[in-house]
């Protein structure tokens, strides 16, 4: 790298910092999950710890009967945030920087995808608008959803190795692209699909040309099932084991048709601190203005050198080609979002899950960001004012964006307390177990008849070591029984 680029990298440090200077507030702040993610990183921490690799049950969850939540739930961003809790956080603030962590590398990600495609004045205004999205504060100061915010950092690389696979055929390119698949997969599986449909439908529209398709076919399938194969440790469980649990009896009575946005919402909504669609104080489902206008800016452009310009050099029409196929992936992003694209819902529905459709939102943020890009490498005079007007106008129109709510003054115990299974419906109980045999926090063991002496040895989620003093062995060894556990009475 160049000086200016390790001054660019530095500056997005900066400017992260600045941006998220409410993170460094102490302790845990107002927001949909962000309890939820104190106590899953905990349980995650724990498991670790007691041996189990790759985590999957959290036993002190279902008052201590135990979870199999980390056999469904992502695993990047607590893996992320092991390595902030190895340098001496707290759980609390561990959980924090990985916010912090993923905002940082998305925008390195994104510079360096946009700085080799359009050049460096392009990919600062490009990195700048895909950092300063309404969306991305949403995630991490409103909805704390550390899943979505932590896979913004994979979609440009898996982005960047479609298009230079296109071009020349290099091993490191479909390294990263597979590494990048199984990072969005592993950060956050649904968001993982929307982006994964995107880049399939631009891996369509681009075929054409591609001068050898055959290859271009084999290398980006190798992608995909790099990516797949990395990660299959996580989602072949979470797919067939999910049968076993109560997910899909109350998934699909919940969601379908319930949380489309409506185009002004998308436009400009205002900002609010609560859950979707309520009455008072709802959350900000907006794209952005700024982003608005950067796409509204390229279809006009694009229309103006199809129409008007009657030579058009061998790499402007490679631009024009890019910059159509990314707006019509960005009216397909926004239809998807919208009512109007219900019976489409419904078609997927019982292939993939998608609990939000507005959670397409991240990958209009995506599009919106190489659009700036694209206009700024393919405009001629004005190129470095536009840029800086886009970047000016997206810290401006963010500004009130920038803050939590309000500060929690709650410790770990309390926030562990507060947490039955960290799902809002308890989708991953399993089947069989009855509500009422878990009702209640009991002892893990318990004698039941007579006088006993019981000492635990060992009380881990992976393992429990106890001896009984008993006249006669009667007790009783409580867990959310699971498919591969087993529990022995001798």
């Amino acid at each position: 790298m160049k000086k200016i680029d390790w001054l660019i990298v530095f500056l997005i440090l900066v400017a992260s910092f600045i941006l998220l200077k409410d993170l460094f507030k102490a302790g845990l702040y107002t927001s949909h999950d962000g309890v939820h993610q104190v106590v899953r990183f905990f349980y995650f921490d724990q498991a670790l710890a007691d041996g189990q690799f790759p985590p999957r049950w959290a036993q002190g969850l279902i008052n201590g009967f135990g979870y199999p939540l980390f056999i469904f739930s992502y695993h990047l961003p607590w893996f992320i945030a092991e390595v902030i809790r190895f340098l001496g956080f707290s759980i609390i603030d561990s959980v924090k920087y990985t916010f912090l962590a993923g905002f940082i590398f998305s925008g390195l990600t994104m510079y360096f995808l946009q700085r080799d495609l359009f050049g460096r004045l392009a990919a600062v205004a490009g990195t700048a608008l895909y950092l300063l999205a309404p969306y991305r504060f949403s995630n991490i100061f409103v909805r704390a959803s550390i899943g979505d915010a932590t896979a913004f950092i994979f979609a440009p690389l898996v982005f960047w190795s479609l298009v230079k696979l296109k071009e020349k055929v290099g091993w490191k390119w479909e390294v990263l692209g597979s590494l990048s698949v199984a990072g969005l997969i592993l950060s956050h599986a649904m968001v993982a699909a929307l982006f994964l449909s995107i880049f399939g439908l631009y891996f369509l529209f681009s075929l054409p040309t591609v001068k050898n398709k055959i290859s271009y076919m084999k290398f980006c399938a190798f992608i995909v099932l790099g990516g797949f194969g990395l990660s299959a440790y996580y989602f072949i469980p979470s797919i067939i084991e999910r049968g076993n649990t109560r997910f899909q009896e109350l998934m699909n009575q919940i969601f379908v048709g319930n949380y489309f946005a409506g185009i002004n919402d998308l436009i400009y909504s205002k900002w609010g601190y609560g859950v979707f669609h309520s009455k008072e104080g709802a959350m900000s489902i907006q794209l952005g203005l700024i982003q608005w206008l950067v796409v509204l800016l390229t279809i006009i452009y694009l229309l103006k050198i199809l129409i008007f310009d009657k030579k058009i050099s061998a790499e402007k029409k490679k631009l024009v080609r890019e910059g159509i196929i990314l707006v019509i992936l960005f009216i397909f992003v926004i239809f998807m979002m919208l009512p109007v694209s219900l019976p489409v819902w419904k078609m997927v529905s019982n292939a993939v899950f998608i609990d939000f459709p507005w959670r397409y939102l991240a990958v209009s943020v995506f599009l919106a960001s190489l659009c700036t890009g694209l206009l700024i490498k393919i405009l001629g005079k004005g190129k470095i004012i536009l840029a800086i007007i886009f970047i000016i106008s997206a810290i401006y129109l963010n500004r009130n964006h920038l803050r939590i709510n309000e500060t929690l003054p709650w410790d770990l115990s309390f926030i562990l307390k507060l947490e039955k299974t960290t799902n809002t419906y308890d989708e991953y109980t399993p089947k069989w177990v009855k509500n009422e045999y878990i009702a209640e926090n009991k002892p893990r063991v318990e004698f039941s008849g007579g006088r006993a002496g019981i000492e635990i040895l060992k009380n881990k989620s992976n393992l429990l070591e106890f001896s009984v003093a008993a006249p006669e062995i009667r007790f009783i060894i409580r867990g959310g029984k699971y498919l591969w556990m087993e529990k022995k009475k001798e």
